[in-house]
This record gives C-alpha cells, sequence and structure tokens, in this order.
C-alpha cells in the first residue's frame, strides 16, 4: 500500500494511527443479490441428475449472486474495529476462508 492509499478511517474520520496502534483494516464492501433464476435452474439440474458435483461440472456455470454495485474499499482504524471487526477477522484467521454465522 502506497502513501497516497492511505485516507482516514471511514467510521471516525481521524488518521489511521490516532490511538497510537500501527494496525489497520481495509474492507471490501460490495452488495451482492441472489439470482434466483439461476439458483432454480442449478437447483433442478442438481435434481434431475441425482448429484450436486456432476450438475456443477454439467451445468452452464452461472454466476449464482451478481453484484449491485461497485465494490468499494474502506480503511479503519484499530480502534474503530474493535471488538467487531477484530473478532470477525480473527475467526476467518483461524478458521481458514470460512466466514462465521
Amino acid at each position: 500500500m502506497k502513501r497516497h492509499d492511505l485516507k482516514p478511517c471511514s467510521l471516525c474520520g481521524k488518521g489511521l494511527m490516532h490511538s497510537g496502534s500501527f494496525l489497520f483494516y481495509r474492507l471490501r464492501l460490495e452488495r451482492l443479490a441472489v439470482n434466483l433464476p439461476a439458483v432454480q435452474r442449478q437447483h433442478g439440474l442438481e435434481q434431475f441428475l441425482g448429484s450436486a458435483v456432476l450438475a456443477d461440472v454439467m451445468g452452464p456455470g452461472e454466476d449464482i449472486a451478481v453484484p449491485l454495485s461497485a465494490a468499494s474499499e474502506v480503511l479503519i482504524c484499530e480502534e474503530c474495529a474493535m471488538p467487531e471487526i477484530h473478532i470477525l477477522a480473527e475467526r476467518i484467521e483461524n478458521r481458514g476462508s470460512e466466514v462465521p454465522r
């Protein structure tokens, strides 16, 4: 990350190191919607073939979710990230890329 990529915290508006911590988060925010017709087609093919794996290989490979808007990146200082984002980041780190539910 270069100097020109740094911006104030998206939540508090202060500098990323205002609390003395040299840690911060960069989040990519993207809103998506499920493509219901594609899900229905995929589900029908799964039922017809009797296998989700086979249907995935044989199917058209359609996008199951589509973005509603362009993704944006935000920077969040460590103080604003505590505790919610920090807990989420730890869980993701401990489980690989799986997001907790």
